[in-house]
């Protein structure tokens, strides 16, 4: 939610005043939109996170050993599914500072207001994972390095994705 609402200090796209004003009749939740954040980074974030699920169990012996369906990697599995949504949102929260143009060319931390936003959200979601009082109340479980190492490439291929994507658009 906080990196969400840095978006709303972004400056403005360069060239943005060259482009002919939207319709009064359009709104802002338009069918572009909507198939952008459901069918571009929405599919993303469903691949990532069933994907993140899977590695764990892949980590405990699966395909060999059934998936679990309680216990300690079904919890591991299951808040790796949750961590790696909330690393899918870093990546689309930085794709989503531009419409068009390369957020390499903006300034990848040049917005202090989504970075405070992500870095709020990297360490809820390390206290959900850690803290045994949270644990409890939100089933989840510790996870290990490789784990992690998982969740931090997770932002990439949505920021390399979406770059190609803005490529296109701006030819």
């Amino acid at each position: 939610m906080l990196p969400a609402l840095g978006l709303g200090t972004e400056l403005p796209e360069r060239g943005i005043m060259d482009r002919p004003p939207r319709s009064l009749k359009d709104t802002l939740l338009n069918k572009r939109t909507i198939i952008l954040a459901f069918c571009w980074y929405g599919l993303f974030e469903s691949i990532v996170s069933m994907g993140a699920y899977f590695f764990v169990n892949k980590l405990n012996g699966w395909p060999n050993v059934l998936l679990s369906s309680s216990g300690l990697v079904y919890r591991q599995a299951t808040t790796m599914a949750l961590a790696a949504i909330v690393f899918c949102q870093i990546g689309t929260v930085l794709c989503c500072r531009t419409e068009k143009q390369s957020i390499f060319k903006i300034g990848l931390f040049s917005n202090k207001r989504v970075l405070k936003g992500i870095a709020f959200e990297i360490v809820v979601i390390t206290a959900l994972i850690y803290v045994p009082f949270l644990q409890g109340i939100f089933q989840t479980a510790s996870i290990g390095i490789k784990e992690w190492a998982f969740l931090i490439i997770t932002p990439l291929p949505i920021v390399f994705f979406d770059e190609i994507r803005k490529l296109i658009a701006r030819h």
